[in-house]
């Protein structure tokens, strides 16, 4: 997932500075011993509600069963559920574990929910010369720039279907021998495949079989765009989508990063290069630099739709600096959900820490759990969670306080349909809410001192929202 390099870096210095001293490294937290910690029960049951998903911790695969439902009861008591892992690398291992959380979650009535590692769904692009590029000398050759794959041409990826669906198919037909279910499939699918960013685009270029394929390639980038996001769905709907759906049809499922957009994404990840690239149409806002998206979601299969929301992109000056960080995920957030048909789940990625600090204030827990409320408030159906274990006890905090606050508005958020997905562009007053009926729910986070009631239209009639901080509030249409 995200490192930032400068934190990777002082981590190692430490060390390197006990070793000296000969002081014994301190031991890593246990997330799961920390998120049973620093989280209380919930005071309404979450009933049918998804559960938190939680990446880093995992369930202790050295505990007998009755210690394994203990834990499993404790966490569902919190709303939580850690994601149980797929490693092809250690399959009989691992799907033996797997299928043992999964029937303890049957037997209990919990989502069983899953992640597939990086072992187990990547490798499309495993750098062998087929997937390479080919020069006019007829060698291959490939990007390096990605950090972590050697990409190659996008239209060699058909061959590497049958290699992938052999990592995959066999969790899923263990699960369905044993009478499993699987409920919630999720993965990190973002280090593997083609890509239009970094040198991808100047590489093509010299591609013999991407001249071939894709008209106007040296001059028209969203047609090389179009070409390459179309070969990375069709990869995902192929060997992911389908797979999963011949054996379990009505699964949930879905990947970091893939949903709808507003034909915009407003974040960078940490590999990607922010070099201006000549041809691109990017979008500028106040320091911000939002890159063309390809629609790539419908495509793809994936019933859930899940934008990552992380604290890794504040470019702007505004005066508050929290209201960077705000700002960019709700822009993020709100792209996608306006666009998310209401029959597609929505469940975004979050990550409050910051995954590359940049020297701007950090978005406090209350403002952290503003962004939470206002999520919740446009439609988001649950949230999964992905952070180091050392940042698990800042992050899992926050997120299940707003879980567990925002049980008693379960009938709203299981039905209610969002009245705005409008972001202020400069820091002031947020809103956002649901309509059910006619009753609205309603959140109104302020920037800035405002005395004033917020104005906004619900349909043909005008709303007043006034300032209540750290509360929602129930508003009956007149």
């Amino acid at each position: 997932m995200k490192h930032a390099p400068s934190l990777l870096l002082l981590a190692v210095l430490c060390s390197m500075i006990r070793l000296r001293a000969g002081e014994p490294a301190p031991k890593p937290p246990d997330p799961l011993t920390v998120i049973l910690e620093n989280t209380k029960p919930l005071e309404i049951p979450r009933g049918k509600r998804l559960p938190l998903l939680v990446w880093t911790a995992e369930y202790p695969p050295n505990a007998d069963d009755a210690e394994l439902e203990r834990i499993i009861r404790e966490l569902d008591a919190r709303g939580i559920s850690l994601l149980t892992r797929w490693r092809s690398s250690q399959f009989e291992k691992s799907v033996a574990f797997a299928l043992r959380v999964a029937a303890i979650q049957k037997k209990l009535g919990i989502p069983v929910a899953v992640a597939a590692e990086n072992d187990t769904i990547n490798g499309f692009c495993d750098g062998s010369p087929g997937t390479g590029h080919v020069g006019a000398d007829g060698k291959p050759f490939f990007d390096d720039t990605f950090m972590v794959w050697k990409a190659g041409c996008p239209f060699t990826m058909a061959a590497r279907y049958d290699a992938m669906k052999a990592k995959l198919e066999p969790f899923l037909k263990k699960y369905k021998e044993a009478g499993a279910p699987l409920d919630f499939w999720t993965a990190d699918f973002e280090f593997d495949g083609p890509d239009e960013w970094n040198t991808s685009w100047e590489k093509s270029k010299k591609c013999t079989v991407c001249q071939a394929k894709i008209k106007e390639l040296d001059s028209n980038f969203t047609a090389f765009q179009t070409a390459v996001r179309t070969v990375r769905t069709e990869m995902q709907a192929d060997v992911f989508s389908k797979t999963i759906k011949a054996y379990f049809p009505d699964a949930r499922f879905g990947v970091y990063g893939m949903n709808p957009n507003d034909g915009f994404r407003y974040w960078w990840d940490f590999f990607e290069k922010k070099d201006a690239i000549p041809g691109v149409a990017y979008k500028q806002d106040q320091g911000g630099v939002y890159r063309p998206w390809a629609q790539e979601f419908e495509a793809s299969g994936y019933t859930v739709a899940m934008p990552v929301i992380y604290s890794l992109y504040n470019p702007y000056k505004f005066k508050n600096e929290e209201y960077g960080w705000f700002y960019n995920m709700l822009l993020e957030y709100s792209g996608s959900a306006k666009h998310t048909p209401d029959a597609v789940a929505q469940v975004p990625f979050v990550h409050w820490s910051v995954t590359a600090p940049n020297g701007m204030t950090p978005l406090s827990e209350s403002k952290y759990k503003e962004l939470l409320w206002h999520l919740l408030l446009r439609r988001a159906n649950g949230f999964c969670m992905w952070c180091t274990p050392e940042q698990m006890a800042k992050n899992i905090v926050p997120l299940q306080q707003v879980y567990a606050e925002s049980q008693p508005f379960r009938t709203f958020l299981d039905h209610g349909t969002p009245i705005t997905f409008d972001v202020p562009n400069q820091p002031g007053t947020v809103v956002s809410g649901l309509k059910l009926g006619k009753r609205l729910l309603v959140r109104r986070t302020d920037f800035e001192a405002n005395a004033n009631a917020a104005v906004l239209k619900v349909d043909d009639k005008t709303v007043k929202v006034e300032s209540a901080p750290g509360a929602c509030q129930v508003i009956e249409l007149p």
